[in-house]
């Protein structure tokens, strides 16, 4: 085997690895900052006046059933 295909090879795979490597970082860094958002949105809701209100005074709620 030449030296040359051997060397673009390996730089092919990686780069390869690279890419998934990137891929992969950019998946998990953006799943962690939705869990932080729902989290931080969660504990701001409990601590709200305005939504605990609503919370126990639903405007709309189920309809009767009439028989």
């Amino acid at each position: 085997m030449n030296l040359d295909v051997i060397f673009a090879v390996v730089v092919t795979v990686l780069a390869g690895v690279a890419v998934v490597g990137a891929l992969v970082f950019a998946v998990v860094w953006e799943w962690c900052a939705i869990k932080r958002t729902l989290a931080e949105h969660r504990r701001r809701a409990r601590f709200d006046p305005s939504v605990r209100y609503w919370r126990e005074h639903a405007v709309v709620s189920t309809p009767e059933r009439r028989s």
